[in-house]
C-alpha cells in the first residue's frame, strides 16, 4: 500500500487533506487547514487515502510520512514491518564466497560492507525509518571469528533489518582480513563473504 502526496490545485482543494508531521515523519494531525506551528512540516493527501485514518481504521501512530526520490512528493508508510524468515535453517552458517546472492558482504581489512541485492531492496519495500522484524528479530547478527574456527569469537555485529534491507551498510573493523571467517544464522536464502 503506497499513499503518495498530491499537489494542491484549485480543482482538488476540496478533495485533499493536510497531513502535518515532525522532522522524523511522526504524523501530528490530519486537517483541512495548514498547521500554524512553525516546527511542523506538512503535505497534501487525497481525502480517499485519509478516510481510514479519520475513521480510526488506521492508527496515525502506526504510520510515518517519508520522503520519496521525487523531492516534491511524500508517502505515508507503516512504522513497523514484519517479514517472514526466508531460510528454514537455524544453525550457525559460515558465509562462503558465491555469486548472485541476497546479501553481498565484502571486507578490505578496515571495513565490512553489507550490500543487499536489488531484488531484496525492491521486494521488501523497506526504508531505514521503519521498525522491521524478520523472523521475530529486529537485527541481523553476524559473528566474526578466527579463520574457520567458529568457537573463537572475535566480535559480534548487529545490523538492524531496516538498514540492511534498505541499502548498503558499512561497519568499521580493523583486523587482518585473511585470518577471519564470518558466520551468521540465516534469515535470507543466500549470502556471500569476499575479501577485497
Amino acid at each position: 500500500m503506497s499513499i503518495l502526496s498530491v499537489e494542491l490545485t484549485e480543482e482538488n482543494k476540496r478533495e485533499v487533506r493536510v497531513v502535518s508531521f515532525d522532522e522524523k515523519g511522526k504524523i501530528d494531525s490530519i486537517s483541512s487547514k495548514v498547521p500554524e506551528q512553525e516546527n511542523l512540516l506538512y503535505a497534501y493527501f487525497t481525502m480517499d487515502d485519509m478516510i481510514p485514518f479519520m475513521q480510526g481504521t488506521n492508527k496515525m501512530s502506526d504510520y510515518l510520512v517519508s520522503k520519496t526520490k521525487d523531492v516534491f512528493t511524500y508517502e505515508i508508510i507503516k512504522t513497523k514491518v514484519s517479514i517472514k524468515k526466508r531460510s528454514k535453517e537455524s544453525q550457525l552458517f559460515q558465509i562462503p564466497d558465491v555469486k548472485n546472492v541476497d546479501i553481498d558482504i565484502t571486507y578490505d581489512g578496515k571495513e565490512f560492507k553489507f550490500i543487499p541485492s536489488e531484488e531484496i531492496v525492491k521486494g521488501s519495500g523497506v526504508n531505514n525509518s521503519q521498525q522491521v522484524t524478520v523472523g521475530g528479530k529486529h537485527a541481523h547478527v553476524f559473528f566474526i571469528t578466527h579463520d574457520n574456527k567458529p568457537e573463537h569469537l572475535i566480535q559480534t555485529m548487529q545490523i538492524p533489518f531496516a538498514d540492511l534491507l534498505s541499502g548498503p551498510v558499512s561497519i568499521k573493523f580493523d583486523y587482518n582480513k585473511y585470518s577471519i571467517s564470518l558466520y551468521t544464522q540465516k534469515f535470507l536464502e543466500t549470502y556471500s563473504f569476499r575479501r577485497l
